[in-house]
């Protein structure tokens, strides 16, 4: 007989929700779903649990290797506890595309799980606003999310600018200037994976890694991933459609008054990132 007592605590990396804890997650949860149905947006679901192999094909080797809560089923089926929600909703795109009727704009607000290292503000199990806009092919369809996204802190009382900002990127740029240096896949993969690491690593360290993978083509890299506007970006590739789009984008926020910060070292480690890329930065230091 076992007599050792159960822990109170909950599962490592994951956590309890009391009441008033319940009662700050709800409001948050209000504010989003309030938020996305004034932009039109329907809200969906699934599952937590997916085949594992949706994540072999739409996600980075390294959340699949790494990352994820992986079993196998009683029915002798590879099953993985959902670590994002892209894939799952491209399946259900997909599942009903002669169904729907384009643009199509869903959002959700799902219960993910990587099993990754823990940091301050940052466990196993989370929860996340998804929108998504399937069926708009323009960078309308970027300046409606980035709208969307502003709206959302905004009416949390925060102020773009002051409490946060935008930063954005585009991967078709990388592309452009990764094209116009020639570089084969393999080298466009290794910088991709260090450059979305770019802000976390020492400035020599990074350099010198940099210099391993893309040997004389570094410096151009370099002045990429260090500029801090969109004009001071290598003049190769302010010719290309990539180029335009960006700069369209951050020119049609400025007239919207919603501010945008262009910033190269906004990756995103997915392969499924193709186009505009952006992230929200706090600017509290605490």
């Amino acid at each position: 007989m076992n007599d050792k007592k159960l822990s109170t605590e909950p599962y490592k990396g994951v956590r309890d929700f009391y009441p008033e804890n319940m009662a700050e997650q709800r409001y948050m949860f209000e504010v989003w779903r309030l938020t996305a149905e004034q932009f039109g947006f329907q809200e969906y679901n699934a599952s937590v649990l997916e085949p594992a192999e949706l994540y072999r094909h739409k996600t980075s080797t390294e959340i699949v290797n790494e990352q994820t809560y992986s079993f196998t089923d009683r029915g002798d089926r590879a099953v993985t506890l959902r670590p994002e929600m892209t894939p799952t909703v491209a399946r259900m795109i997909a599942g009903r595309r002669r169904e729907l009727s384009f643009p199509v704009r869903w959002y959700s607000i799902p219960n993910l799980f990587r099993y990754e290292r823990m940091q301050r503000g940052r466990l196993r199990e989370h929860w996340q606003l998804n929108c998504d806009i399937f069926g708009i092919d323009d960078v309308s369809a970027d300046v409606e999310i980035i709208l969307l996204a502003n709206e959302i802190f905004k009416n949390f009382g925060a102020e773009n600018g002051l409490h946060y900002e935008i930063h954005v990127s585009s991967r078709r740029l990388l592309e452009a200037l990764y094209d116009s240096l020639t570089l084969d896949k393999e080298i466009r993969l290794g910088v991709t994976r260090l450059a979305d690491r770019k802000n976390k690593m020492e400035v020599d360290e990074f350099k010198r890694q940099m210099q391993s993978i893309a040997g004389e083509t570094t410096s151009v890299i370099l002045s990429f991933l260090n500029a801090d506007n969109i004009n001071v970006v290598p003049e190769t590739i302010k010719d290309t459609p990539a180029y335009t789009e960006i700069l369209t984008l951050i020119n049609t926020m400025t007239d919207l008054d919603c501010q945008l910060v262009f910033d190269p070292t906004i990756i995103r480690g997915f392969d499924y990132y193709t186009g505009i890329v952006f992230e929200v930065m706090d600017l509290d230091p605490e």
